[in-house]
């Protein structure tokens, strides 16, 4: 069994496998990643840096969603 850590996704709980990246954590979630932005501990994740980005037990995760509209 794999083991877990747990982080804080916008406020909540989140457990996920150890090891995860943030692409993993958008995978989890059902994101495409295509119109979000992503903080941890308070500090922008690049898309380009989401594969290698892992998350860590008690990381804090703010997913921030572009909406369009006029």
């Amino acid at each position: 069994m794999a083991q877990m850590i747990t982080i804080e996704l916008n406020g909540q709980q989140q457990p996920l496998p150890a090891g995860s990246a943030v692409n993993d954590l958008l995978s989890i979630i059902g994101s495409d990643g295509k119109s979000v932005a992503v903080v941890v501990n308070q500090q922008i994740i690049r898309p380009e840096n989401r594969s290698t980005r892992l998350l860590q037990e008690g990381d804090q995760v703010e997913l921030l969603i572009f909406a369009g509209g006029g």
